[in-house]
């Protein structure tokens, strides 16, 4: 029953030993006590966690609480994906509005993709039918493209697209060909990011 439970099975063990040496009248001596406790980590993220700690304090099981905001890791150099992939934003150079896309490959190749689809003509997608349609300039990744959120591909991937683009619709710097038809009024709680803000985008 314990197993079905989803209780670990060194847990089930030191219970059954537990059951069968009381009803043997066998008392394990301190230092026997002292070896069968066992120290297992949490990651402190909230104080909540002091709520699952509880569940174990009748248990053979210590609690070690392990932080995830030390100075080391702080300090410690990431080797961060420079080019990952995620939720992107491509400018247009002439009107400034943008594009917002997603891209479960890095978003440079991505990027490449919009480029390609301009020089052949093609209208593919919105970004490519807003440069073609209006005559509108183009750039290189380094001028034009920015991540917004890097995130692999699935579900919150969509969710963190549309919320951008209805931030970007919201501050008036979507382009027309990618307006949003679908208003979620949750995505209104969220923060506007500082390099959103309207004095950053003119």
């Amino acid at each position: 029953m314990a197993r079905k439970n989803g209780f670990p099975m060194y847990l089930i063990h030191e219970l059954r030993n537990k059951i069968i040496m009381k009803e043997n009248n066998i008392i394990p001596t301190p230092r026997e006590q002292n070896n069968s406790k066992k120290w297992i980590t949490f990651t402190y993220y909230s104080p909540a966690i002091h709520k699952v700690v509880t569940i174990f304090r009748r248990t053979n099981i210590k609690i070690a609480f392990l932080s995830t905001n030390t100075i080391y890791q702080q300090l410690a150099y990431r080797n961060r994906n420079p080019n990952p992939s995620g939720i992107y934003q491509l400018k247009c150079n002439t009107c400034n509005n943008a594009y917002v896309g997603q891209s479960g490959r890095s978003i440079t190749v991505r990027h490449k993709e919009h480029i390609r689809y301009i020089r052949n003509n093609n209208p593919t997608s919105a970004y490519a039918t807003h440069i073609l349609d209006n005559r509108h300039e183009f750039g290189p990744a380094e001028e034009t493209l920015k991540l917004l959120k890097p995130c692999s591909k699935g579900g919150k991937m969509n969710c963190w697209e549309a919320l951008y683009m209805q931030l970007h619709r919201k501050l008036n710097i979507l382009i027309s060909e990618q307006q949003v038809t679908e208003f979620n009024p949750l995505y209104e709680l969220a923060y506007t990011p500082r390099d959103l803000q309207p004095h950053s985008c003119p």
